[in-house]
């Protein structure tokens, strides 16, 4: 199954690297080649109901060094970034018990999104309890990219779009305390942190290439080793702390507060 899926991303880059042929090119004809390996996963990245599809328990276990072109004039392959902006929330750890996948990018509602490059919107609607309004958009490097929070949704399921192409309207939809873009990029189903490949304040591409290894998915190990506490009634930060032999200062910084913050019975407080 393993060396299947790397022939399939290698393909998927060789198929749908000339622009052009993205006018004509019907993705359903790989999909007969990856019905085989629905059999034994539960989801996948092709699939249009799950935005989080295809998702390997351990991708590290998977992955062999590959480098993924995000230009190559020849090619015909463009990137563009969705919008510019300040990123007023990176990828990992927020307020100490939440991991965040994306990048969160300052816009204001009304404001033009567009596609970071050429692609099938693999899925696109409505996730209450999360995105809002988005889309999920398939690339020809064999990367994938998720856009949440929209105001309004220009594009729908199935529609091929090139970079730069207009996708959605900034807003604050869903799980959102202001109007934002939550943009991520995946492979494999993975989010992978990409703040230091591009410039979102100047729109420019750092690098021209996304380097995959396993390395890559180190964040997963860290998520693996986060423990939390549920706080019970009359704990505070210095009971807990002597509980798990760490200090207050630790706690508080860990979990975004301050040292003399006051706990609610249920709060979910991430401890190592």
């Amino acid at each position: 199954m393993q060396s299947a899926l790397f022939l399939w991303v290698l393909s998927y880059g060789i198929g749908m690297s000339d622009s052009a042929r993205l006018e004509r090119f019907s993705y359903k004809a790989f999909y007969a080649e990856l019905e085989q390996l629905s059999e034994h996963l539960l989801r996948v990245w092709w699939d249009r109901q799950w935005i989080s599809a295809c998702r390997p328990k351990d991708i590290r276990s998977l992955i062999v060094p590959l480098r993924i072109p995000l230009i190559d004039e020849a090619k015909g392959l463009h990137f563009v970034v969705p919008i510019k902006g300040y990123v007023n929330s990176g990828f990992g750890f927020r307020r100490g018990w939440q991991f965040h996948f994306g990048l969160d990018i300052d816009l204001k509602i009304g404001d033009t999104v567009v596609a970071a490059m050429d692609g099938e919107v693999r899925l696109a609607g409505y996730d209450p309890g999360g995105y809002g309004y988005f889309c999920v958009i398939a690339h020809p490097n064999g990367l994938e990219t998720v856009y949440g929070h929209f105001s309004r949704l220009l594009v729908g399921p199935e529609q091929l779009v090139r970079a730069g192409e207009p996708i959605g309207l900034g807003g604050s939809t869903g799980r959102s305390t202001g109007p934002h873009l939550h943009f991520e990029v995946r492979f494999m189903g993975e989010p992978i942190d990409v703040s230091s490949l591009i410039d979102f304040q100047s729109g420019e591409l750092l690098e021209r290439e996304i380097h995959i290894s396993a390395e890559t998915f180190g964040h997963l190990e860290t998520l693996a080793k986060a423990f939390y506490h549920i706080v019970r009634r009359g704990e505070t930060l210095s009971s807990i702390g002597k509980r798990y032999g760490v200090s207050v200062r630790y706690l508080a910084a860990l979990n975004g507060l301050s040292p003399r913050s006051i706990l609610r019975v249920g709060q979910r407080l991430r401890v190592r």
